[in-house]
């Protein structure tokens, strides 16, 4: 696989990291010299990777073209270059349809829209791939989950979930807050709820059960689980949580 990359940022360090975590073969993996400080670190770990002069020298070097331009400057950088129909295109480009991809890039080759989170460096993370592809799922199944989808509403739908990271880490902040409340050092809250965090996400991955089946588990009668579940259902914290993804996914549907 000759892997190329047009724009060198978050997404890209994240990919060719966890690739080489993992040992995933490859021929080559070329990088475009945007943000030359981050395509010079992942060419000196792998003589396999190399940084082009131009993006055009990208796409002339590879047979898999991930794209991860920021959507503001896709059109700009995109309609500049000269694609193949040999070419694979992988888009990795928050809210831009295929129908788009394929007019910017003028190719007529295959066009699969990608999501990989940032945990993929660490082979942990999960890609959500549109439409079902032989080639973006061998990727992205090294480095973590990779989760097909047949239509794009659907992956809409997948996009609209990972604005849920913020939240997340805002819930593990308030009860590290009510433990520092209660004597407890910042420090070793911090650790006490990542390394529980750890442990509840190993079983969600090891015991594969509905997520209704881990909470029922999770509960025993008249136990502190139950009282805590019960309260914040009791106060429509759920259902709020819902609804923000309702309102998300109207945004990316270009609906709010």
């Amino acid at each position: 696989m000759r892997l190329g990359f047009i724009g060198t940022g978050t997404i890209t360090r994240a990919i060719v990291t966890g690739l080489l975590r993992v040992a995933a073969p490859f021929e080559s993996i070329t990088l475009s010299p945007r943000n030359a400080g981050t395509a010079a670190a992942l060419a000196a770990l792998d003589s396999r990777i190399s940084v082009c002069r131009t993006n055009q020298e990208v796409l002339d070097s590879c047979d898999v073209a991930c794209l991860a331009v920021v959507p503001q400057i896709a059109s700009e950088v995109l309609e500049a270059l000269d694609f193949t129909a040999r070419h694979t295109i992988l888009s990795l480009m928050a809210g831009i349809s295929i129908a788009d991809v394929q007019r910017m890039t003028r190719s007529g080759g295959t066009v699969v829209r990608a999501i990989p989170l940032p945990a993929v460096a660490a082979a942990r993370g999960s890609t959500a791939i549109c439409p079902p592809h032989e080639v973006a799922r061998r990727l992205f199944a090294s480095v973590g989950a990779a989760v097909e989808v047949d239509d794009e509403r659907k992956f809409d739908a997948l996009s609209a979930v990972t604005a849920t990271m913020a939240s997340f880490y805002a819930v593990l902040e308030t009860q590290a807050a009510w433990l520092v409340k209660q004597g407890v050092e910042y420090d070793s809250a911090r650790a006490y709820l990542s390394a529980y965090c750890v442990g509840l996400a190993n079983d969600a991955v090891e015991r594969a059960q509905p997520f209704s089946s881990l909470v029922e588990q999770s509960m025993t009668p008249g136990g502190i689980n139950e009282q805590l579940h019960t309260e914040l259902s009791r106060r429509g914290s759920y259902s709020h949580y819902s609804d923000a993804l309702d309102h998300v996914m109207g945004r990316i549907e270009g609906k709010a």
